[in-house]
């Protein structure tokens, strides 16, 4: 269930990643000459974040790899784009509630609420007992409906195991304003509506249904969308309609003398296109770089500042709440629960603890036996 990684491109062989812990401890799916043990193997990826699915590109041989059929068109335009790397995963399309048999394990996805295309919640069965993967989850996004939907089939069943991931319990002194997908958009289109200049974003070119969605609301506004080339080339796959390419379909001469009838997607290596533009309005939407503990950030921030302008965050989190969380973990009522997915789980190990929860801390390399 899941495989990825916490690094970004690297130029360490495999062998020095899985000694210092950075790949998944399992050896035999990435070393030729190590034989596993498994009668059968197979991959389940719940989304493609790089921290779920990242350790796809060092397979050393062929594997079966199982994802949604909208994760799958997503990678391979990544990969035709060179944005992801080649892999030698066999990638087959896992269709919601159509469950998958690997060996004895019935493996049966749902769809979930996350801030990308095609993500899943997972639900392993050996006969005996039912093991759940929540991938990444969040309440407050524009499909609740299927987190209701799936809880209740979980309470319904009770799980003997519950992976519940944790993220925002990783973090203090959090906003007390919380933006959602809904209310980035209605601040989009107050601010096209506030200005006449350029209005420049930075989204994340994974979350294909923001992406709609911002350049439904630019055309109801009256401008249109303009983006670079990895974004157009995404929707196009996306089979999205009416995608304008930079310097294909409008040019920048064009932006200059009617700037206030365009809003352009500007990621940051294309950050110096900008310098053709005297003043314009910069949202970053999530996309990269994502914080301040990429090095790149200070060179966004320095730029805009050199320039004037202001740097507007207007990002949407794809996880729950710690409330959420604990709802969803309460709702689903499972035998026991497990936090993972967080820096720090034992915060969110306590508040379960307080719903009445049995749970369980997990460690590094630490086994899970359960008989029958």
């Amino acid at each position: 269930m899941d495989f990825g990684t916490t690094f970004g491109p690297t130029n360490d062989d495999t062998q020095s990643l899985l000694t210092e812990r950075k790949l998944p401890n399992i050896p035999e799916f990435f070393l030729s000459e190590v034989k596993g043990h498994f009668t059968h193997n197979a991959i389940f990826i719940s989304h493609l974040h790089i921290d779920h699915m990242g350790a796809l590109q060092y397979l050393a041989d062929t594997v079966d790899v199982y994802m949604s059929p909208e994760a799958i068109q997503l990678y391979l335009t990544l990969q035709s784009l060179n944005s992801e790397p080649a892999t030698k995963a066999n990638l087959k399309p896992i269709f919601p509630e159509k469950p998958v048999q690997v060996g004895e394990l019935t493996v049966t996805a749902y769809l979930s609420d996350h801030d990308i295309t095609g993500a899943y919640m997972f639900r392993i069965q050996d006969g005996f007992h039912e093991f759940v993967h929540s991938g990444d989850v969040r309440y407050d996004g524009p499909h609740s409906e299927r987190v209701d939907y799936w809880t209740k089939i979980l309470h319904d069943n009770q799980p003997d195991l519950f992976f519940i991931e944790g993220t925002e319990f990783s973090f203090e002194n959090k906003s007390q304003h919380r933006e959602t997908e809904a209310s980035l958009l209605l601040d989009f289109e107050k601010v096209l509506q506030q200005t006449n200049e350029l209005v420049v974003i930075n989204p994340y070119q994974r979350n294909i249904e923001r992406l709609f969605s911002l350049q439904m609301i630019a055309r109801k506004m009256g401008r249109e969308l303009v983006w670079n080339h990895e974004f157009a080339t995404i929707l196009k796959n996306q089979t999205a309609k009416h995608v304008h390419e930079i310097a294909v379909d409008v040019s920048w001469s064009e932006i200059e003398q009617e700037p206030n009838k365009y809003v352009v997607q500007n990621s940051f290596n294309d950050l110096n296109d900008l310098n053709k533009m005297n003043n314009f309005v910069y949202l970053h939407m999530n996309g990269e770089p994502l914080g301040d503990y990429d090095g790149r950030y200070a060179i966004l921030e320095n730029y805009l500042t050199v320039r004037n302008i202001p740097l507007q965050l207007m990002g949407a989190s794809g996880h729950a709440t710690e409330t959420d969380l604990l709802k969803i973990a309460a709702a689903v009522n499972a035998k026991l629960t497990v936090p993972w997915h967080s820096f720090k789980p034992e915060l969110e190990n306590r508040a379960l603890q307080k719903l009445g929860l049995k749970t369980n801390l997990p460690h590094l390399d630490e086994p899970m036996i359960f008989e029958d």
